[in-house]
């Protein structure tokens, strides 16, 4: 819920992609993450989000 206030104060729309990406940048904080990073993680957990769209919600 916090973030979902969060992204909405920033200014930004509240989608899935970007809960998820999120989540993983937020939960991984003993490395850098790329996007191609991020993407395999989201394969792994079988989410359905593009790397084009990952790279969108990263810019």
């Amino acid at each position: 819920m916090l973030q979902r206030q969060e992204l909405r104060k920033a200014g930004l729309k509240v989608t899935l992609p970007r809960l998820k990406i999120l989540e993983i940048l937020e939960g991984d904080g003993t490395r850098h993450l790329s996007a191609e990073d991020i993407y395999k993680e989201l394969l792994e957990t079988g989410e359905d989000i593009g790397l084009a769209t990952v790279y969108r919600v990263l810019t």
